[in-house]
């Protein structure tokens, strides 16, 4: 999944008043945690996260079946920003076990 593909579902599914440059900041900030933690060291898998100075047609590090990690990680940190704790709540145990099946499912498929 791309970072333009990730906006534009996010857009689709929120409507606020967060800028494109902070969501660009907490796509890097995720990505760069995949590339750095869970890339790190295994065999065809980047280590190259997206920064947000980048093109939005970078592609991104989570693999194909875990992509919506990204904007649920952006619903995450858009309920937080705004106050909005249940939201938050909610968004954070969604995050939470994909990023665990993700580990598990990386751990398993990448040497």
């Amino acid at each position: 999944m791309t970072v333009a593909e990730v906006l534009e579902l996010y857009y689709e599914e929120h409507q606020n008043d967060i800028s494109e440059n902070m969501l660009l900041g907490w796509i890097a900030e995720l990505d760069t945690k995949i590339a750095s933690e869970l890339n790190k060291g295994r065999e065809g898998l980047s280590e190259q996260a997206f920064l947000k100075d980048m093109e939005t047609s970078f592609t991104l590090n989570a693999p194909k079946e875990y992509s919506e990690i990204y904007t649920v990680y952006l619903s995450m940190r858009t309920a937080y920003f705004l106050g909005e704790i249940e939201r938050y709540n909610n968004s954070a145990m969604l995050f939470n076990r994909l990023s665990f099946e993700m580990s598990n499912f990386i751990s398993r498929n990448y040497k």
